[in-house]
C-alpha cells in the first residue's frame, strides 16, 4: 500500500487524473451493463496497476468497503479478468489484472448479456403468448392494442434474435 501512495504523490498530476477518469468511467460502464460500479473501477484499477495489489490497497485506493472488494474480486476472478498472484513474504491475496480484454470479454461480460438477453426473451415470449391466449375475449379498441403489443414485441424477437447471433460470432 505504500507504494501506491508514494506513486501518486509522485505522479504527475495529469496522469493521475487520466487514471481516475478511466477507473470512474469503467465503474459508470459497467454499472450501465447492470454489473455494479465497484467491479468495473476494480478491474480498471488493476488494469492500470503496474504493481500487484491487495485487497487492502483496492479498498484505500476506491474509498469502498472491504466486502464490496472481496464480493466483486471474486467474481473478476471467476471472469478470467483478474488472477491471484503470491507475493514472497505476505499473507495476503494480491491480485493482478488480465489485460487481453478480449479474454475479459469472453469470460465475463459476454456470458453476462447472453444471460440478461435469455432473460428477456423468456419476458416477451410470456406476454405475446398471454395476448394471444386472450385476445378471443378483445373487443374493439382492445384487439388494435393487442395487434399493436404483438407487433411491438415481436420487433424486440426480431432485436434479440439479431443480438443472438452476434453472441455466437467466432471469436467472441
Amino acid at each position: 500500500m505504500l507504494q501506491i501512495f508514494q506513486r501518486k504523490i509522485l505522479m504527475n498530476k495529469h496522469l493521475l487524473e487520466a487514471r481516475d477518469n478511466f477507473i470512474e468511467s469503467a465503474g459508470r460502464t459497467t454499472q450501465g451493463f447492470g454489473l455494479g460500479r465497484i467491479i468495473g473501477q476494480l478491474y480498471a484499477l488493476l488494469f492500470f496497476s503496474p504493481d500487484s495489489l491487495s485487497l487492502d490497497d483496492m479498498v484505500e485506493e476506491l474509498k469502498v468497503s472491504k466486502g464490496s472488494v472481496s464480493t466483486n474480486i471474486r467474481e473478476l476472478e471467476k471472469w478470467g479478468a483478474v488472477k491471484k498472484v503470491w507475493i514472497k513474504g505476505s499473507r495476503k491475496d494480491f491480485y493482478e489484472a488480465e489485460v487481453e480484454f478480449m479474454k475479459v470479454i469472453r469470460g465475463g461480460i459476454l456470458p453476462f448479456l447472453r444471460r440478461k438477453l435469455s432473460s428477456s426473451l423468456v419476458t416477451v415470449n410470456e406476454s405475446k403468448e398471454l395476448i394471444i391466449e386472450n385476445q378471443e375475449g378483445f373487443s374493439g379498441n382492445d384487439k388494435k392494442i393487442a395487434n399493436f403489443y404483438t407487433e411491438r414485441l415481436r420487433k424486440i424477437q426480431d432485436a434479440q434474435n439479431k443480438f443472438s447471433l452476434f453472441f455466437k460470432l467466432p471469436g467472441l
